[in-house]
C-alpha cells in the first residue's frame, strides 16, 4: 500500500518537473521567435506525426510512414516561398499519394489508407495553421498571438488536471478519458480565458507605459474580443486532447511516445495546441475592431 502511494507521489513530481521543463522551453522558442520557432514547430510535426503512425501500427494498421514525413520536410518550405494558401494543394496532393501507395499495394487495406490519411490532417496541417502566428504584423501582434498559442492549451491543461484532480467529481468523458472531469474542464476554461485577458492587456499597457517599449505599441483587438477567444480556443483545446484520446483508444495505447517522463510523447503534450491554433489563425487574420 505505501509502496503504491509512493509511486503515485514520485509519478506527479516526475509529471511537474517534467512539465516545468516543456514551460521553459516553450517559452525560450516563444522569446526567440524566428527560425527557431520555425524549425522548433517542425520537429512537432515530424514526432508527432511519426508517433501517431506508431499508434495505428500498434493496431495492426500498415501506413506509409514517408508520405507523412515527406509532408513535414515539405510544408515549411511551401508555406516559406508560396504562402499559407499554398499549403491546402499540397496537403491533396500527399493525400492523394497516400491513397495511391495503399491501392498500388494490390489489396482492399481500408485501415492502412486511413492510418496514412488521418496523421496528414491531424496532426499534420493543423500544425502548418501556427506557421502564420510568428509573421503576423505589426511585431506586438504576432508575440501576443504566438504567446496564447501556448498559454491558452497550457493553462486549460494544467488548470483542469490540478482542480480536475482534487475536486473532479463528474466525469467529461468516461469513455475516451476517464481522468478528465466537467469540474477540471470549467476550471481549464476559465483560467485560459483569463490569461487570453492578460496577455493582450499588460502587452498593451507595456507598449504603451515603458519608453523602450513604446515602438512595438499597436493596436490590438478589443479585451471582449480576447475573452471570446479564450473560451473558445479552451473548448478547442479540450477537444483537441479528447481527439488524441479518441485515437489512443482506438489503437489500444496508453500513450503516444515515452519522450517526457510522466507526459508521454511530444503528441501527448502538444494534442491541445493543434485545435487552438486554428482558432487563433482565423481570430488573427480576419481581426475583430
Amino acid at each position: 500500500m505505501m509502496e503504491a502511494a509512493e509511486s503515485k507521489i514520485s509519478d506527479i513530481i516526475r509529471r511537474r518537473i517534467t512539465g516545468i521543463v516543456i514551460a521553459v522551453v516553450m517559452v525560450a522558442l516563444w522569446a526567440l521567435q524566428g527560425w527557431p520557432l520555425r524549425v522548433g514547430l517542425v520537429a512537432l510535426m515530424i514526432m508527432s506525426m511519426w508517433e501517431m503512425y506508431g499508434a495505428f501500427t500498434a493496431h495492426g494498421a500498415k501506413p506509409i510512414r514517408w508520405v507523412g514525413m515527406a509532408y513535414a520536410a515539405l510544408a515549411l518550405p511551401v508555406y516559406i516561398f508560396l504562402g499559407i494558401s499554398a499549403l491546402n494543394p499540397l496537403t491533396t496532393l500527399f493525400c492523394m499519394l497516400a491513397l495511391a501507395g495503399v491501392i498500388l499495394r494490390g489489396r482492399i487495406d481500408f485501415d492502412s489508407a486511413v492510418a496514412t490519411l488521418f496523421p496528414l490532417f491531424y496532426p499534420g496541417l493543423l500544425i502548418t495553421m501556427l506557421f502564420p502566428l510568428q509573421d503576423l504584423k505589426p511585431e506586438l501582434v504576432a508575440r501576443v498571438a504566438t504567446a496564447l498559442m501556448l498559454l491558452i492549451p497550457l493553462m486549460t491543461d494544467l488548470f483542469a488536471y490540478e482542480f480536475g484532480t482534487h475536486f473532479g467529481k463528474h466525469k467529461l468523458s468516461p469513455i475516451l478519458s476517464p481522468n478528465k472531469s466537467v469540474e477540471g474542464a470549467v476550471a481549464g476554461l476559465l483560467a485560459a480565458t483569463v490569461f487570453a485577458v492578460i496577455v493582450p492587456w499588460g502587452a498593451q499597457l507595456l507598449t504603451e507605459n515603458v519608453p523602450i517599449l513604446k515602438p512595438y505599441a499597436a493596436q490590438l483587438p478589443p479585451l471582449w474580443a480576447f475573452v471570446i477567444l479564450g473560451l473558445v480556443g479552451s473548448v478547442a483545446a479540450q477537444i483537441g486532447d479528447l481527439t488524441a484520446s479518441m485515437v489512443k483508444r482506438y489503437c489500444g495505447i496508453k500513450d503516444y511516445g515515452a519522450i517526457f517522463p510522466g507526459h508521454g510523447g511530444m503528441l501527448d503534450r502538444m494534442d491541445s495546441v493543434l485545435f487552438t491554433g486554428v482558432i487563433l489563425y482565423v481570430f488573427f487574420t480576419y481581426p475583430v475592431r
